[in-house]
């Protein structure tokens, strides 16, 4: 799902915490989600799962090429 733009936000500070990177805010107010209506997600998550998809991705692909694939 593309979320859309104008419904996202970021904040350097959340729960007392502070973090250079901050976090990505995601306003949801709107959908079905009992009582919840923003996401909170630390950037420096994203970029961990950023690394670990890549990661995947290149064994991946050496797992084709090793069985004659692509």
């Amino acid at each position: 799902m593309l979320f859309p733009k104008e419904r996202m936000g970021h904040t350097s500070t959340y729960q007392g915490n502070k973090s250079e990177e901050g976090w990505l805010i995601l306003s949801i107010g709107n959908m079905e989600l009992e009582g919840v209506n923003k996401v909170f997600i630390d950037l420096r998550d994203v970029e961990e799962v950023k690394e670990r998809a890549a990661k995947e991705s290149e064994a991946l692909g050496k797992a084709k090429r090793l069985l004659g694939g692509e």
